[in-house]
């Protein structure tokens, strides 16, 4: 966490995931994340109650998904806006403050004055303005269960929405999940090393961010593929797994014959070298 704004009134904060807000942000301060805008990744920070959050568009993507959080803070009266896709790097909250110019906004961010068009960072100093947030953490805003939705033979394909649930019991599964593909969300992963993991490619994003987990798993011989985020929900991790095509596929997961335009099933198979799934 950096914080890059700070008066008697509250901070602004940059977060390079709302995974990492535990413990290290408060009601007084305005987030702005490298996460997508959208209710999974919302739901941490609406746990712990923050002021205002400024989030990455992610692509926009199939369904909106990449923005669909903030109608969703709207319901808690929480200012929210997202910029745009390849104005800043996903993953790094640091270059969504600096980089990043409002694409999106709710009703509760326009009536702080933050518009479209408008640099995060400027944005951002105008959410303090906002009544400090309301920790939430009594409901259920982050869905952290893990779905078996394929198993052969001891191996499995997992669903979970965040790569930031991952535990020793998946080493030997393929993931699909809900998260993108910066190289933020592959930090977890190396702790346990999975047979493979599918995420959603986030539009791509600024320097190609969205999939710069690929190369980091390549490393740790972890095969590693994004799905095209205008063929599954960000966020949705049944999504992926259901309609999600490949757009982005690392070495490792070429050896196993995984290939862009592969639908994620196809690939997920593959990664754990099954025989294809029913389709």
């Amino acid at each position: 966490m950096t914080v890059v704004h700070e008066t008697s009134e509250g901070r602004v904060v940059a977060l390079d995931s709302l995974t990492h807000c535990d413990g290290r942000v408060s009601t007084l301060d305005v987030v702005v994340t490298g996460s997508f805008a959208g209710p999974l990744a919302f739901g941490f920070a609406l746990e712990c109650g923050v002021r205002a959050l400024v989030a990455h568009a992610a692509g926009v993507g199939l369904d909106s998904a990449g923005i669909a959080g903030l109608a969703f803070a709207a319901r808690f009266a929480l200012p929210a806006t997202a910029v745009e896709t390849m104005s800043a790097r996903l993953g790094d909250g640091r270059s969504v403050h600096d980089d990043g110019v409002v694409a999106f906004v709710n009703a509760e961010a326009e009536g702080l004055d933050v518009h479209a068009g408008m640099p995060a960072s400027v944005a951002a100093r105008r959410l303090l303005a906002a009544p400090p947030g309301r920790v939430m953490r009594g409901l259920a805003l982050v869905d952290r269960s893990q779905r078996v939705i394929r198993e052969s033979g001891g191996r499995r394909v997992i669903l979970m929405g965040s790569t930031s649930f991952v535990t020793a019991a998946n080493r030997q599964d393929v993931l699909c999940v809900g998260s993108h593909g910066a190289r933020v969300n592959a930090l977890p992963l190396l702790a346990v090393c999975p047979c493979g993991v599918i995420f959603n490619d986030g539009g791509l994003a600024r320097d190609r961010s969205g999939v710069g987990a690929l190369r980091l798993l390549d490393e740790a011989g972890v095969a590693a593929a994004t799905v095209d985020t205008m063929t599954a929900r960000i966020g949705d991790p049944l999504s992926t797994w259901e309609t999600g095509v490949l757009s982005t596929v690392n070495h490792t997961a070429t050896r196993r014959g995984v290939t862009s335009g592969q639908p994620a099933r196809r690939a997920a198979d593959l990664m754990l070298g099954l025989p294809p799934s029913a389709p």
